[in-house]
């Protein structure tokens, strides 16, 4: 589903991905997990096309990542960014909004659904009346959480997706990510990740 050919990355002086090879089937779930700097965002980013890589393809569903593939890749992927940037306003309304962009315009979306996913993510229905900038960063990350359930992509790419959350509430994501059927990459520093079916990968470089 998701293919790393031969992908080499330079920023600045520093060789992030050298030679990189990985393929990732349907259904897989891998971890990314290596000291800081060593290129686990930017893999993501690569996927993304937010980050064009020095040498070698990556390959979504068959597709190779480049500008004019970009809208049907995105489409298929739910991401959820380490520093989530929700636009300012109240959180009900930020949702409504999201739901209007143009990649998103096929998902299904309604407030029945959306108080749903909150509950599912342990937040009751009355931060839809909070401004997004008032939200804690336990909040925000969860919102994360109830807006990729809600678009319901077939790819996940989460990035320090429990770094703002409790044990137990890292433990529920963690639980619900294994049991899901989504393809999953994760880059995550905490070690609780490393469980199977979790496929760690630690090495970017020979």
């Amino acid at each position: 589903m998701i293919r790393f050919k031969n992908v080499s990355l330079k920023l600045g002086n520093k060789q992030l991905l050298d030679q990189f090879n990985l393929n990732i089937s349907k259904g897989d779930k891998v971890v990314f997990s290596a000291p800081s700097g060593s290129g686990k965002t930017s893999l993501l980013k690569l996927v993304l096309g937010f980050v064009e890589a020095d040498g070698g393809k990556i390959l979504f569903n068959k597709r190779e990542v480049m500008p004019e593939n970009m809208r049907f890749i995105r489409s298929q992927i739910g991401y959820l960014s380490q520093d989530i940037d929700f636009p300012n306003g109240r959180v009900s309304e930020v949702f409504q909004e999201i739901f209007s962009y143009t990649v998103n315009k096929n998902c299904h979306y309604s407030t029945v659904r959306l108080v749903e996913k909150l509950h599912e993510v342990q937040l009751n229905e009355e931060i839809l009346r909070k401004n997004t900038s008032d939200i804690s960063g336990g909040e925000r990350q969860r919102l994360g959480w109830a807006l990729i359930l809600l678009l319901d992509r077939p790819v996940w790419l989460l990035d320090e997706p429990t770094s703002a959350l409790d044990d137990k509430m890292k433990q529920f994501f963690i639980d619900y990510t294994v049991r899901s059927h989504k393809t999953v990459i994760c880059v995550s520093h905490d070690t609780e990740w490393q469980v199977p079916p979790m496929k760690v990968i630690s090495r970017f470089c020979p």
